[in-house]
């Protein structure tokens, strides 16, 4: 397997542990509106020092080869656990910022399924244009979370949920659609290649 492909796969599993850790705070979001403040700093202080971890015990077990263009794996890493820790010690902190943070994480979201895609058009995929429809709503939402516009602590604190779940969701799904195109797309270039070769031999 190549370089590539494992960076692939790794980014795959990266991205579908931010979906699922989205959609479990937006459920406690839901089902505890009134009382999840508080739980939700400390889960996701404990999910940024598991997905530290993870990463770290990623770059430790890659090759030595492969850690030379991994640094970065390396720095976010100690970056998520610094993070998770930060959190852990002043969860007040963050609980006031709560709303803007998970904002502000859906509009990065949003953007980076713009550039999905745009890739996609570029590449002729069928349904492309449905990724952008999806990063526009996304976005629109993740303004919506940060100014909050609400009366109330407990309508907000609902509809954050909500959206995040929404938001989880929607990458697991744009994260199998884009790997399945880019699947199919590395079968047409293998299948291009041995028939290139084909011809090559015949010459």
């Amino acid at each position: 397997m190549s370089s590539k492909d494992n960076k692939a796969k790794t980014f795959k599993k990266e991205f579908i542990f931010t979906a699922i850790a989205l959609i479990a705070v937006g459920a406690m979001f839901v089902i505890l509106p009134e009382s999840s403040t508080k739980i939700i700093c400390y889960v996701t202080a404990g999910l940024l020092c598991v997905w530290g971890i993870i990463k770290l015990f990623m770059y430790i077990s890659a090759e030595r080869q492969q850690q030379a263009f991994t640094s970065f794996s390396l720095v976010g890493s100690v970056a998520l656990i610094i993070g998770g820790v930060a959190i852990f010690i002043n969860p007040e902190f963050f609980a006031s910022i709560l709303a803007t943070f998970f904002g502000c994480v859906m509009i990065v979201d949003g953007v980076l399924k713009v550039q999905y895609g745009v890739d996609l058009a570029k590449i002729g995929a069928k349904m492309w244009w449905t990724i952008l429809i999806l990063a526009a709503v996304i976005i629109g939402l993740g303004l919506v979370v940060v100014f909050n516009p609400f009366s109330t602590a407990m309508v907000f604190t609902i509809f954050a949920g909500t959206v995040l779940i929404f938001n989880g969701i929607s990458d697991i799904v744009t994260t199998i659609y884009v790997s399945h195109i880019y699947k199919e797309l590395a079968k047409k270039q293998k299948t291009i290649t041995l028939t290139d070769e084909d011809y090559k031999d015949v010459d």
